[in-house]
């Protein structure tokens, strides 16, 4: 056998991932791929990173060891406007928010020139770095693979729901791209078996779920305790907390409307939010919106004393804010998967969440936590206000859901699929 077939046993990679965002911007793909590059790194990989970069931010960087390069869609904020503002819609289309065809395709050359620059970016760094393997990820990238020249293997990870409600036209031309790739990775069978049905082959599909760092929220209890003090919420509080971006797709407005139920019965209770809008939010001047759209109900639903909006949290105390936490809540509408469950999770907190995308993964109902039918939002306030008042109960799926995270979602026995999926690409070709 050859080095370069038993490269997974030599630790020998050179490997190009490419993605929307990468750490330390925020993002359920960014911290996926910083803390999949850090094993890759432990197993003496190189590792060289692609991804979107607003002028303002080096386009070059060394982070962690990871070897970043940015690219970008021009150099006027119109460009960006009508990058953002299409993929946005492509965004709610994914998740069944927004009808095919329904939409204009505004912006539409702003993201074909980002997927190929992302593309000329890898093939430059192919001819000059002699990579090894190039690993696309999720759905920002999906025209990607219409521009590399495949003279490297192509490993193809899609995060967000494949499935019937992104529409039948987008769904067949994302599953034409996906066939050119050596394999594709999805995070669900459910996912994985819909790209089979829109033709592509069963031999290149591959489940590999989306993982977490267990050990860096291992925590003592006493951090969410000095946590909940630093940020002057009263010490005998239930804190049920939610942590996503505002977006539609999160459904803030299920979460506090099923608050408003559950302040009834836990009077004690305060409803923390973690999480601000994306990148593209940003750009286009949306995210104040969807705050004061939000903030408007918080006052209409007579919730402003209980409500705790803390934006985006550093990195750094997002384990204290699990641990300051008494249940965790996901309320959306759609999810790839949910990593902020599993992060909950690997917390020791029960979880409660509409039962959609990838979230049945994570969580079986009654054991690890509760899945509540998408949209009842009086059952999800049920379920929460049931884990509040019965604390054996709380501990006990607490324990569980760590358990849960260990055995099935730990980056480090996902790197090892990841590195196997490699090497099966490199002999394939």
């Amino acid at each position: 056998m050859s080095i370069k077939e038993n490269s997974v046993e030599a630790n020998s990679y050179k490997i190009c991932l490419a993605s929307h965002s990468f750490y330390p911007y925020v993002g359920g793909v960014s911290y996926y791929l910083y803390y999949l590059s850090q094993e890759f790194l432990r197993r003496n990989c190189e590792v060289y990173e692609v991804h979107l970069g607003k002028p303002s931010i080096p386009s070059e960087e060394i982070v962690d060891g990871v070897k970043v390069y940015r690219v970008g869609v021009g150099s006027k904020e119109e460009d960006w406007n009508r990058y953002s503002l299409f993929k946005e819609k492509l965004y709610e289309q994914i998740h069944g928010l927004r009808s095919e065809g329904k939409w204009s395709r505004e912006g539409y050359e702003d993201f074909v020139k980002f997927n190929k620059s992302v593309a000329s970016k890898i093939m430059q760094l192919c001819s000059n770095k002699k990579i090894d393997i190039i690993n696309p990820h999720d759905w920002q990238l999906h025209l990607t693979p219409d521009y590399l020249d495949f003279s490297v293997p192509v490993v193809y990870t899609w995060h967000v729901p494949f499935t019937k409600k992104m529409g039948n036209a987008l769904g067949r031309q994302a599953a034409e791209r996906l066939k050119k790739c050596d394999k594709v990775i999805f995070s669900t069978y459910e996912y994985l078996n819909h790209a089979k049905s829109l033709g592509v082959p069963e031999e290149k599909l591959v489940c590999i779920h989306p993982f977490i760092e267990p050990s860096r929220f291992y925590l003592d209890e006493k951090e969410g305790y000095n946590f909940k003090k630093e940020k002057g919420l009263p010490l005998e509080s239930e804190i049920v907390l939610c942590v996503a971006r505002i977006d539609p797709v999160k459904s803030h407005e299920d979460l506090l409307r099923a608050f408003s139920i559950i302040k009834k019965e836990c009077l004690n209770a305060k409803l923390v939010c973690v999480g601000n809008g994306s990148l593209s939010d940003d750009v286009l001047g949306i995210r104040e919106q969807r705050r004061s759209k939000i903030q408007k109900l918080v006052k209409e639903l007579d919730l402003e004393s209980d409500t705790i909006f803390l934006g985006n949290v550093p990195h750094e105390d997002i384990p204290k804010i699990y641990k300051m936490a008494d249940v965790v809540v996901l309320p959306s509408r759609m999810e790839g998967f949910g990593l902020s469950l599993t992060e909950a999770m690997a917390s020791e907190r029960p979880v409660v969440a509409y039962d959609v995308g990838g979230i049945g993964v994570q969580i079986e109902h009654g054991f690890n936590g509760f899945l509540i039918e998408q949209g009842n939002y009086a059952e999800l306030a049920e379920k929460t206000c049931e884990l509040l008042s019965d604390k054996e109960l709380k501990k006990r799926m607490g324990e569980r859901a760590k358990q849960v995270v260990e055995e099935k979602f730990n980056v480090r026995k996902a790197a090892e699929k990841y590195l196997s999926v490699y090497q099966e690409a490199i002999n394939r070709g």
